[in-house]
This record gives structure tokens, C-alpha cells and sequence, in this order.
């Protein structure tokens, strides 16, 4: 080859050689093109263009991951204050029996009566020492300037005709329970307990209405925030009187208080004195059956109220010992 065809040939390859260098340096350094915005400035695809999945994404979808934490750790239970106990172990305390209404009468248990004789019966001094602000005491023990609360409903009054005094276990679940086997003078001191606050409470006399004489088997308060409160109250008032549980109470309350790991309250044991004779069904034959709801002897010998520590309580004809004088089915309502 000529010597200045080979030069040119050479210069020609030189210059290819360099525009490839430069190509090549260019297509590193230029920006890669941006997709277009959609709509609403995200930037979209081609549908026949659509982006590759990113394996890991995948992998996510196909398999869950392991559950996140809780961002606060459950609370364990409070531990009971000082003195007090936890509402497990106050239901722990009771013994599980059957009801027994037999007998019942509201009038066995003597209430509102003027323990102190300070002129003010047992309601009105819920209602006094339960105001939220002072009460002005009158003549007579009238009240006014009060403010009361009914927990039940979280209802306000200024006006006490509006409340009910309640009796946390009502006179009719105490009789059932084991008052029926009671003397006169247990009865109207539970009837009349201001030794404890919880024991008597004033509430708005629809929700003390509405409660009758139920147990939280059936009721509870219309405010769920005082479920708590109102079951720690019932199971104190059960402990203190020695009050029994039958067995669908008992069931229900402790699937209740498990929602109340926090609340406790002290055990403060009344004075019961009375007998504990089995209920009327189960009497065996030493008890006379005219005398029911107690566990009695037919004579001889021949008893008088004296000798006995029951009273008020029912009595069927023949009635043996003559303990109804006046023959109106109570027997040794006095003395």
C-alpha cells in the first residue's frame, strides 16, 4: 500500500477512535430521562412499559412478616393499697349456698332508725355525710345546700327527695344469703350499717329501682365506669356480714372482676350474732317445722323467747312453744 493511503487510513482510525471515547464518556455523564408526571405529579408508566417488581416486594407480599410490638406494654395489675385486698381474693372469702327466701319480710329488718339520737335516722345521715359539699342541718334534721352524685347514672342533685338510699346487697339478697337466720338486732344493724361507706349509698331512685333486689348476676349500674366500684362494694358488704354467694353469682362475679385488676377494697367483719341453722328445705327433725325459717326443737321442754336467741321470725300454726302471742305468724318480736 502506498505510504499515503496507509497515513490515511491510520488518521481515519484515530479519528473513529476518539468519537468512540467521547460517546462513551458522554453516556456516563447524561442524566438518565425522567418518566412524565401523571395527573396528580406522580410520575407514571406506559402500560405496555410497566416497572419490574422488586423481588424483595415480592417476597413481602407472599409472606407475612413477624408482628410488630405493641407500642406499650400491657399493665400488669395494680397491687392491691395498703390494708386492702384484692376483689379475687374477697370472693375467695364466701361460701357458695343456695338461696333461701323462705320466711322473708321486708319489716324483719327494722330501718332508718336514729341510731345516735341526734334527731337524723340512718338516711339522712347517707344523705349528709355523701354531699359533696356541705349540708346545712335544720330543724327536724331538714337538709338543704347539698349536692349529691349518683354514681349508678352519673346523675347530679341538688334536691335528696330525688334520691334513694340503697342498700348495696339489698335486704331481700342479705335474707337469702343468711340473715333469714339472723337475730332481730343483726338485722337492723345491717339494715342500718354506717359503720362503712360502702354498705348503704345514695342513688337516684330509678337506678335503685330498677336494681330491686337483684345480685350482679342480673344487674349492674347503667354506668359501666362504676361496674368496678359497684362490684368491689358488693363483695365488701358480702365479707363484712358473712353473707353467702349461691353459685350463678358467684360464677358471674368472677368473670366480671377480672376487668378490675386494679380495684381492692379492706376487709371490715361486722359482728353476726346469730345461730346458723340450716336452711327450712334441709331442717333436719330435731327443728319443728312450724318454725321455718329457724331451727327450733319441738318441745319438751317447753321454750319461751328468753331461751332463744331468734326473733322475728315465722311461725305456723300449732306453734308449740307459744312464741306468737299475738298470732300474727312472727314470733319473739320483742325482747
Amino acid at each position: 500500500m502506498p505510504r499515503s493511503l496507509s497515513g490515511r487510513v491510520v488518521a481515519a482510525g484515530a479519528v473513529v477512535a476518539l468519537l468512540v471515547i467521547l460517546a462513551l464518556a458522554w453516556s456516563s455523564i447524561a442524566p438518565a430521562p425522567s418518566a412524565s408526571p401523571g395527573p396528580s405529579g406522580v410520575a407514571s408508566h406506559r402500560a405496555s412499559d410497566p416497572p419490574s417488581p422488586d423481588p424483595a416486594d415480592a417476597s413481602q407480599a407472599s409472606s407475612p412478616g413477624p408482628s410488630l410490638p405493641p407500642t406499650t406494654a400491657p399493665s400488669p395489675p395494680m397491687s392491691p393499697a395498703p390494708g386492702e385486698v384484692t376483689l379475687a381474693q374477697l370472693l375467695s372469702m364466701l361460701t357458695t349456698q343456695p338461696e333461701n327466701r323462705i320466711g322473708y319480710d321486708r319489716a324483719l329488718f327494722a330501718h332508718w332508725i336514729d341510731a345516735d339520737g341526734d334527731g337524723c335516722d340512718t338516711r339522712k345521715e347517707v344523705l349528709i355525710g355523701e354531699s359533696r359539699i356541705a349540708v346545712t342541718v335544720g330543724p327536724n334534721c331538714s337538709l338543704s345546700g347539698g349536692s349529691w352524685l349518683s354514681s349508678y347514672d352519673d346523675v347530679p342533685f341538688t334536691d335528696p327527695s330525688g334520691l334513694d338510699i340503697d342498700h348495696m346487697v339489698p335486704l331481700a339478697e342479705a335474707w337469702d344469703s343468711g340473715a333469714w337466720s339472723w337475730s332481730a338486732a343483726t338485722r337492723q344493724a345491717f339494715a342500718n350499717d354506717i359503720g362503712v361507706g360502702w354498705s348503704l349509698i345514695a342513688v337516684s331512685a330509678s337506678s335503685n329501682r330498677a336494681k330491686s333486689d337483684q345480685d350482679p348476676a342480673d344487674w349492674l349500674p347503667p354506668e359501666a365506669d362504676a361496674w368496678c366500684g359497684y362490684l368491689g362494694d358488693w363483695l365488701a358488704v358480702k365479707v363484712r356480714w358473712s353473707l353467702s354467694v349461691d353459685s350463678r353469682e358467684r360464677t358471674a362475679l368472677a368473670s366480671l372482676i377480672e376487668a378490675c385488676p386494679g380495684t381492692s377494697r379492706p376487709v371490715v367483719v361486722a359482728s353476726v350474732s346469730s345461730a346458723t341453722p340450716p336452711p327450712a328445705a334441709s331442717q333436719p327433725a330435731s327443728c319443728d317445722p312450724a318454725y321455718p325459717t329457724v331451727c327450733i326443737p319441738p318441745p319438751p321442754p317447753d321454750l319461751d323467747c328468753g331461751e332463744i336467741s331468734y326473733r322475728q321470725f315465722t311461725v305456723l300454726a300449732p306453734d308449740p312453744h307459744g312464741f306468737d302471742g299475738d298470732h300474727d305468724g312472727v314470733g319473739c318480736e320483742s325482747g
